[in-house]
């Protein structure tokens, strides 16, 4: 049996690229401090099955996002607090040349001709875009609110252990019982 690929932590962006079976048939995963490889699966699935992957659906990220920082157009996701998976998408999840991009390895955001950027990673590779550097900018912007967000729940709920969650909402936040549990001590 093939295993379907997951994003995994050190996964610094999906870009979708042509295979000879069609346009955007397949996947170029670029990951830290490794050449990048191709999977012969289309973005949006490998996007999907990580995200159930990691305990939620693709549209409940989604909608997770927006209720957290009223980010309603493309918005980004977080696939797992474990590890720095933060990722932004470049253009609308309805679109094929949508490319997602991780906040954590971005280095630099250059404007090219004809509306493309190159965003170069930490680790000095790139890829270049189908995007305005302007747009780019904002998504990624975007993705560092998120993540801003996020790490600030995180923290106001580990410095109020007198606080006890709330299991009996309609939806547990699962960020709020992990900063609760993490702050916990080995006795």
């Amino acid at each position: 049996m093939i295993q379907q690929y997951i994003i995994k932590k050190g996964d610094m962006a999906l870009q979708p690229c042509n295979l000879s079976i069609g346009q955007y048939e397949g996947t170029s995963i670029y990951k830290y401090k490794e050449e990048s490889n191709v999977i012969k699966d289309r973005i949006h699935k490998i996007i999907d099955r990580s995200c159930r992957f990691y305990g939620s659906s693709y549209v409940f990220k989604k909608e997770d996002t927006m209720r957290i920082t009223g980010i309603c157009s493309k918005p980004p996701i977080l696939f797992t607090p474990l590890f720095p998976t933060y990722f932004f998408p470049t253009h609308s999840d309805r679109k094929e040349e949508n490319t997602w991009i991780n906040i954590h390895y971005v280095q630099s955001i250059r404007t090219l001709k004809d509306k493309k950027s190159k965003v170069t990673f930490v680790d000095n590779q790139s890829m270049i875009v189908n995007i305005s550097a302007h747009s780019m900018q904002h998504q990624y912007l975007n993705g560092i609110y998120y993540y801003y967000m996020m790490d600030r729940a995180a923290r106001v709920a580990t410095f109020d252990p007198e606080s006890p969650i709330d299991y009996t909402k309609s939806q547990l936040n699962i960020y709020e019982a992990l900063a609760k549990y993490s702050s916990f001590e080995n006795k």
